[in-house]
């Protein structure tokens, strides 16, 4: 084999192995943007989230890692979004906020912890955790519709904490056997 050829292969087989390689993979989302453009259903939302994402989210390596990821963060924003609804409802003591800073936001934190306890021993109670954190802003959103307020700061938290309680299930789902 001639030199320039032996050089073609070499450059051939580095560029086969960049492109694939896990780190390119992940600076566009890894596992994390394969579910949300594989599975859900609100795709460009789900991305755009993943900009915003604990870049353990990004750059997870399986699901099992993803899903705690994904449920640490969360917990997180499950918590902010209570603290916001808690000063929202200082301000407007209006009872449908007052009842989504409380009853409804302590069951989605409470609903991520849970899952994130039940990660590793019990994947299927974690994937059912997961998903019924949703329950509490879709409660919330018809209360505030019900009591006819339109909060857009609100919609969109709630819409937030929906897409990663489905990000979640999905993530624990590919994890469990």
């Amino acid at each position: 084999m001639n030199t320039s050829t032996l050089c073609s292969v070499v450059v051939t087989l580095c560029v086969v192995l960049i492109s694939s390689s896990p780190t390119t993979v992940n600076a566009k989302g890894g596992l994390a943007a394969k579910l949300c453009m594989d599975t859900l259903e609100d795709k460009d939302s789900c991305m755009e989230l993943l900009k915003q994402a604990d870049p353990k989210i990004v750059t997870a390596k399986s699901y099992e890692e993803l899903a705690r990821a994904v449920l640490g963060w969360a917990v997180t924003k499950g918590t902010e979004g209570q603290i916001f609804l808690k000063g929202l409802a200082l301000v407007d003591n209006n009872p449908a906020i007052v009842q989504c800073a409380g009853f409804h936001y302590d069951g989605v934190v409470a609903s991520f912890k849970s899952a994130m306890a039940e990660l590793k021993d019990d994947p299927q109670t974690a994937s059912y955790d997961a998903k019924v954190a949703s329950d509490g802003p879709a409660a919330c959103e018809r209360g505030l519709v019900a009591a006819k307020i339109n909060n857009p700061a609100i919609i969109a938290l709630n819409r937030q904490i929906v897409l990663l309680s489905t990000l979640a299930f999905k993530a624990i789902c590919e994890y469990s056997p």
